[in-house]
Parts: structure tokens; C-alpha cells; sequence
């Protein structure tokens, strides 16, 4: 088993710019091994339904950039220090993930050939499975795992890369559940 990159992206609208970026990086036996969580703050958001049901979930996590570009940097660094020889992860990548990627190639912060290949979707995993597509918390509750605690669960982006990478697990029969 490779180590395990899982990265999740709040951002203001569904096609809008990344707020809060957040990772985990696992090793081959599912132990924790890096975190990332970068965010803007609130007055970078404006999309209505962002503000009432994302922001109050992430209300615990702290400011750490004031740009736009800086949180993007911030990433790629961690990013690039980590991808090497895992399977990167996200839930219902396009468009939110795809787009934080295809910034910071724009912005060259990444490179021609740093993209993951492949990124994995377990969103596609779940639908050859025979379940929900759109319901990561539906499979971990379907299926009795535990996650974590995480502040505010969903939307939460350092929960969301948690649970995507702990549904990937299961599907690929790592762990038991």
C-alpha cells in the first residue's frame, strides 16, 4: 500500500475560488503522518449559501492566509512535499479540487508534470460499488467506521479529506468495518 493523499477545498460558490484547503497524509498502515489547513478570511466568501451552511462549520478553524494566491502557495508547497508515491484522493473532485489544482499550475506553482496521475475520485468507487456516489457520510455510517472527531464534520475540509480517505480505505479492503 502507498501512503494516502486526501485534500478537500471550501470554496465561495460551487465554481468560485477556494476559501479553506484542508489534507491528510497517511502511511501504508492508515497512521496520520501530515496535516494541512490553510483558510481566508470570511469576507472572501459571498455566495449566500456558503456563508449559512460552510462558514458555521469551520468556524473553529483559524485564518492562516490573506490572499487568495498565498493560501494557493501554501498548499502546493505541502502539496509537492508529500504526492510523491501516494494515491491522492478526493470526493466529487470536479469541480472544486480540479480547480484548486489547475490554479496553481496556472499560477506555476506546480509544475507541467506535479498533477496527480491518476487522481482518485471515490465518488466513482462507491457508484462500482453499488453505493450512493454523492454520500461519503452515508457509506461510513452504512458501514459503522469511524472517522474521527472533527469540528464541525461536514464541510469541514480537514474532515472531508478524513472521510474520503477512510471510504477509500474500506472500498480497496484495508481496513474492516
Amino acid at each position: 500500500m502507498k501512503t494516502l493523499f486526501s485534500f478537500d477545498a471550501e470554496t465561495n460558490g460551487l465554481w468560485g475560488r477556494a476559501f479553506a484547503i484542508g489534507a491528510l497524509v497517511y502511511d501504508e498502515k492508515g497512521s496520520e503522518i501530515a496535516r494541512f489547513v490553510g483558510r481566508l478570511p470570511d469576507t472572501e466568501v459571498t455566495d449566500p449559501w456558503v456563508k449559512e451552511n460552510v462558514l458555521p462549520k469551520i468556524a473553529n478553524i483559524p485564518v492562516t492566509h490573506d490572499t487568495y494566491e498565498a493560501l494557493l502557495a501554501a498548499f502546493a508547497a505541502f502539496y509537492k512535499a508529500n504526492k510523491e508515491g501516494a494515491d491522492v484522493v478526493v470526493h466529487m473532485g470536479y469541480i472544486v479540487e480540479t480547480k484548486v489544482l489547475r490554479d496553481m499550475h496556472t499560477q506555476k506553482l506546480i509544475g507541467d508534470w506535479d498533477a496527480p496521475y491518476p487522481l482518485y475520485d471515490v465518488s466513482g468507487n462507491l457508484q462500482q460499488a453499488g453505493e450512493d456516489a454523492t454520500s461519503v457520510d452515508g457509506y461510513v455510517k452504512k458501514h459503522n467506521l469511524s472517522v474521527g472527531e472533527f469540528e464541525g464534520g461536514t464541510h469541514n475540509p480537514l474532515y472531508d479529506s478524513a472521510v474520503a480517505a477512510m471510504v477509500y480505505r474500506h472500498l480497496l479492503g484495508q481496513i474492516a468495518g
